[in-house]
């Protein structure tokens, strides 16, 4: 997946690997956002694949990342909008 030039700025400004978006979109919960989507790891997902053995190296060296961060990005140009960090209790759950 491609990211664009804010969200290459805000990985950057933020500290946030490129392999942790993908990671965050891939296995993440998933919510519609206007035309785009938004994707983040919740406590819950994040419980789960702890225990699977595949995913246990990166969410180990990059828990607080993973934990603290959620991606926007467009599905149909399969584009990385922008990313930003959790910083409070949000309600994405719709």
């Amino acid at each position: 997946m491609e990211i664009s030039a804010h969200g290459a700025i805000r990985c950057q400004q933020r500290g946030i690997p490129n392999k942790i978006l993908n990671f965050i979109i891939n296995y993440g919960k998933t919510v519609n956002t206007h035309n785009d989507k938004k994707s983040f790891v919740t406590r819950k997902i994040f419980n789960q694949l702890l225990r699977d053995k595949v995913h246990n190296k990166i969410l180990l060296r990059y828990d607080k990342q993973i934990q603290s961060t959620a991606v926007i990005w467009n599905p149909k140009d399969k584009v990385i909008i922008t990313t930003f960090k959790i910083t409070k209790r949000n309600n994405w759950s719709i």
